[in-house]
């Protein structure tokens, strides 16, 4: 009779496959069994990448974001600067950022920008992509700006120098996705995947948890299955982000409940024992850690001054300005603190 607790064991030396995956989701619904789960997880990430947690640093933003209607969740809602020309980084401060990061000790960099539709968004992309890896040949460079390019830019990109490129989906869901982003469509996102593998580039995506799930008690778990298992085709996946949904201020969802943290824990321990040797995303936090995380983003952003993202109210005073408007904040010590104290070596 195959159990919850079967299918754990089995796990310690083999992947999960999909009907085990959908089972955990279905039946680790307690506290003890998520002790049991997060406890094979973590084992499993230790034999497989060593207890260490990785760190990549951030730049935002590359290029504007077009897209009309806004999908219902951006951050677009929350302050109309965001994702503008206003947010983009000039080609100076650009290299200056990629600089900053580089002294800082980082080997890897993520580019964040809006999704700009078009020609222009496509040379904008090519462009900024080259400042960035000439600019500093210590860091890799990992593109995130939606389907701001045609799927037959990554073989252009990865001639530029860029390492990896993540074109998020959140979801694999058709109607939540036309629902929820109108503006855009799922198809282009995939065509872009699909074609990062064939050009042997980096894949990196993320699953949001609690999207569109705010009117029904029963839990998608086949739908992030789905999600999980389109992904583990891909031999060049390297990073799996996972975080719950959180309502924006001013969007259309702002009075949507978060999504579960209870949920969000158990899918990073699940893709854990799915992925086993890949850098999946929140080590910030010791849930995280205990999940089988190993990868810690948005270290020492780089933004505009207007966003400073990622600053902490307890840490305003430790936002340094990098050149021109645009500023560092040095998040290090609070993002890298649980793993630190837990044991975990820090490779930056």
């Amino acid at each position: 009779m195959v159990t919850y607790r079967s299918i754990l064991k089995k796990a310690f030396e083999e992947p999960l496959t999909r009907e085990e995956a959908l089972f955990l989701f279905k039946k680790i619904n307690s506290y003890d069994r998520l002790m049991e789960l997060l406890k094979v997880a973590s084992k499993v990430r230790d034999n497989e990448v060593g207890r260490k947690v990785k760190l990549m640093g951030f730049i935002a933003s590359i290029t504007p974001c077009t897209v009309d209607p806004p999908c219902r969740y951006c951050f677009r809602w929350s302050n109309p600067k965001l994702f503008t020309w206003e947010d983009v980084l000039s080609d100076e401060e650009l290299k200056a950022a990629m600089e900053t990061v580089e002294s800082k000790g980082l080997r890897r960099v993520e580019l964040g920008g809006g999704t700009f539709l078009g020609e222009e968004g496509r040379k904008t992309t090519l462009r900024k992509a080259e400042i960035a890896c000439k600019a500093s040949r210590k860091v890799s460079v990992w593109i995130n700006n939606g389907p701001s390019y045609k799927p037959e830019d990554v073989y252009e990109l990865k001639k530029i120098g860029v390492e990896g490129i993540a074109c998020n989906f959140e979801t694999t869901s058709k109607s939540k996705y036309r629902r929820l982003r109108p503006g855009l469509n799922l198809k282009a996102r995939m065509e872009i995947v699909e074609e990062t593998e064939k050009a042997d580039l980096g894949i990196d995506n993320t699953l949001m948890i609690g999207l569109g799930d705010w009117h029904t008690v029963k839990k998608p778990y086949r739908e992030w299955v789905d999600f999980l298992f389109y992904f583990a085709k891909f031999s060049n996946l390297r990073i799996m982000e996972i975080h719950p949904f959180r309502p924006i201020r001013n969007s259309p969802v702002q009075k949507m409940p978060s999504g579960s943290e209870f949920e969000t824990v158990k899918a990073i321990a699940i893709a854990r024992l799915i992925y086993r040797s890949i850098d999946i995303s929140g080590a910030q936090s010791i849930l995280g850690l205990l999940a089988g995380a190993n990868l810690i983003m948005h270290v020492y952003p780089i933004t505009k001054s207007f966003r400073a993202w990622g600053k902490h109210p307890m840490y305003s005073s430790r936002v340094e300005r990098v050149f021109g408007n645009i500023v560092v904040v040095d998040n290090f010590y609070e993002v890298t603190r649980n793993a630190r104290e837990m044991g975990f070596e820090i490779e930056f």
